[in-house]
């Protein structure tokens, strides 16, 4: 049994049972009642009942016998037993099992030789049982006669008492009273009674407890689900936003372009108008200064008609006001129309003594439609902070000779930590097909051979995962890349179906839709309005491109890059800048060609450094960082080093990777690459571009 106290972890000391059957120290008691100071009252620790204490003083409880008995068990086996019987505290050498007292040798002297312990056993240490301790032969002497034995129990007030208490208080009269044997038959019995339904009632509370538990659990995953809810339905809403901001920016559009049209031809018609007048007045000049009197009359009267149409059209073609254009929004109907949408709680039935639970279930009209909950267990416990670790710098070799940034060294990348799981076998292994860092800083590992969709947080703790092989909404074929947006969800594409899927961040299903026009698809990004571009590395009546769908999936144009030659088949090949911009890395002329979001040729960025063989682009604080290509064998291309670079083509930095098989590389929000090598499942972190 354990005899330790539940208050400071020690060997209990002079143990009190409080009325909830608590065993606690006396001198942890006394501690507990000054620190709760509670009047004529003291609180379980442990189970919050309350036990009565009018004085405030512990030492009024009553003592743990059991605990008592066993903690002279264990000092007698430990050989540290002193007298009880005299305050000498000389060393144990027997026990009186009569007395139910330890006794050293004086006192075993007295117990042998003096005739009212003639009839007590003896029995010494080395010979005494665990039977013997437990032996409940003590008797007790009454308070108010001395030397009485407590030989009754009073049934009406509930205590012992001896032989001159039922002559005098407790008469047999008013008093009901019995052996002391008796009683404890009679008590005995009472207690196997409670003690077999005390367990069945705590059988019962267990499987109450146990029906809670999962309760708990189905209102966690309830929640996860309602949230996924949540986040579908004002995705929508958001996505009929923006369709209405589009048809009313092209129907401003369409407006002023009309107006300007008009004015346009009004203005056409007064240059005409200035025209004819200023070949009058100089033709009248000219009359008038030189013609003759003949001149006059025969021309005159061709001027003076002239001149009346003239005046005439000038007075038609006055400018005409197109009044002011402004916006009308309603601002009260819709601030009703969102408080129509309610989270609506159902209160589930109580279960057994505990508390009710609730479950939440989201009444979001039409738009809203259930989807399925998952509910997994964290499978990582590695921790790395790569947001305080700086990037510890070797020189190495230069890219190149000749020009303004040819002779810049490169950084090796420091590695400060990794996080997934090791490849233990190469038959059943992972295989990461892409990792991608999302709005909210997490991080999401495309794992293509299960099916499945990892999450990390910024520290590389699991977090979850979703998704699973199926053809099902939700469910994965062959993922093969996954973009983030800066609204928060995730898009994956398969490469099977040319089926894109939509999670929110917490990896709920929220729509799918299927890729059109496309011949081979790449890269995949999600620009600032939503919209998801995919590469189409083309063939035939395919021309290559980028195909851009709206926030609902549906097909809007492809822009035909006829700047290059050829798009590259490697991801990365295709970026958003922040003003929306289209950046696409032409792999031959190892240059990005820049287009605007309706399509127009904006510019071509050449990196002012030599031999950079170019193999996507990144995106990182208004900065590119430009994925470079390294060739490990013929046959065989990685990815080798980064290199920072302003809009101008200004190299800033160059980092390398200490090894070289990198397969897939992201950036964090604080800089630090993340890195998928060959052949294992791990992702390393390395320090900071960003602290060079």
């Amino acid at each position: 049994m354990e005899l330790q106290c539940g208050l400071c972890d020690h060997q209990y000391s002079q143990p009190r049972v409080l009325s909830c059957l608590h065993t606690y120290c006396l001198s942890c008691l006394e501690t507990l009642v000054k620190k709760q100071d509670r009047e004529g009252e003291v609180c379980c620790p442990v189970c919050q009942q309350r036990t009565l204490l009018p004085s405030s003083d512990p030492s009024t409880l009553p003592s743990d016998p059991i605990v008592g008995m066993l903690l002279e068990v264990k000092s007698v086996e430990a050989g540290a037993v002193t007298c009880t019987s005299c305050e000498e505290n000389s060393s144990a050498v027997c026990r009186c099992l009569d007395c139910a007292a330890f006794l050293c040798s004086n006192c075993q002297g007295a117990h042998r030789f003096m005739k009212c312990f003639k009839s007590h056993r003896l029995v010494e240490l080395e010979k005494l049982s665990i039977g013997d301790l437990a032996s409940p032969v003590k008797l007790l002497t009454c308070t108010k006669h001395d030397g009485e034995a407590l030989e009754f129990y009073c049934n009406t007030c509930d205590m012992l008492v001896c032989l001159k208490c039922t002559a005098i208080d407790h008469r047999m009269t008013s008093h009901q009273y019995v052996y002391i044997n008796d009683a404890a038959a009679v008590m005995k019995e009472r207690l196997l009674y409670l003690l077999e339904n005390g367990r069945k009632r705590s059988e019962d509370v267990r499987v109450q407890l146990l029906q809670m538990e999962e309760k708990i659990d189905h209102v966690q995953v309830e929640g996860t689900r309602v949230k996924g809810e949540v986040d579908k339905v004002f995705h929508t809403l958001l996505t009929k936003l923006e369709d209405r901001q589009e048809e009313m920016r092209q129907d401003v559009e369409t407006l002023y372009q009309r107006q300007q049209q008009f004015l346009n031809t009004q203005g056409k018609s007064l240059q005409y108008d200035e025209e004819r007048l200023q070949a009058g007045t100089r033709f009248v000049e000219k009359l008038v200064t030189y013609g003759s009197i003949s001149d006059l009359l025969t021309c005159g009267k061709l001027v003076t008609s002239q001149f009346d149409l003239l005046f005439k059209q000038c007075t038609d073609n006055d400018m005409k006001s197109s009044g002011e254009v402004g916006v009308s929004v309603d601002y009260h109907t819709f601030s009703n129309l969102l408080n129509r949408i309610q989270i609506k709680i159902k209160t589930v039935p109580k279960i057994g003594v505990s508390s009710p639970v609730t479950n939440v279930a989201c009444s979001l009209g039409a738009a809203a439609e259930s989807s399925n909950a998952r509910v997994t267990t964290p499978l990582l416990k590695e921790e790395f902070s790569p947001s305080s670790s700086k990037s510890n710098v070797s020189e190495e070799r230069t890219f190149g000779k000749g020009n303004d940034t040819a002779s810049m060294d490169v950084t090796e990348l420091h590695k400060v930590g990794s996080f997934g799981k090791r490849v233990e076998k190469s038959g059943d292994s992972p295989h990461i097909g892409c990792i991608a860092v999302g709005a909210n800083g997490n991080i999401y590992v495309l794992n293509t051979y299960s099916w499945l969709v990892q999450v990390f947080d910024k520290e590389g703790k699991y977090r979850f995962k979703f998704g699973g092989r199926g053809q099902s909404p939700g469910q994965l074929q062959w993922p093969v890349e996954l973009a983030t947006s800066t609204k928060g969800y995730i898009a994956v594409r398969e490469s099977t179906t040319d089926r894109i899927q939509i999670f929110s961040d917490t990896g709920q299903f929220i729509f799918k839709f299927w890729l059109h026009s496309v011949h081979k698809p790449r890269s995949m990004v999600i620009d600032r309005r939503g919209r998801f571009l995919v590469e189409d590395v083309g063939k035939g009546r395919f021309p290559h491109g980028v195909v851009i769908y709206n926030s609902d999936g549906k097909l809007l144009t492809k822009i035909r890059c006829t700047e290059i030659s050829k798009l590259s088949v490697n991801r990365y090949s295709l970026a958003i800048s922040a003003q929306n911009q289209l950046l696409v890395v032409d792999h031959r002329a190892n240059c990005v060609q820049v287009y605007s979001e309706e399509g127009r040729h904006l510019r071509t960025i050449h990196p002012r450094c030599s031999r950079l063989d170019i193999r996507g682009i990144i995106m990182d604080q208004n900065k590119l960082i430009l994925i470079l290509n390294n060739r490990v064998d013929r046959d065989s291309w990685y990815i080798g080093g980064l290199v920072v670079m302003a809009k101008d083509g200004t190299v800033l930095d160059k980092f390398k990777f200490p090894e070289k098989v990198v397969t897939h590389v992201a950036l964090t929000h604080e800089g630090c690459p993340l890195a998928v090598l060959l052949g294992s499942s791990d992702i390393h972190v390395y320090g900071s571009i960003h602290t060079k």
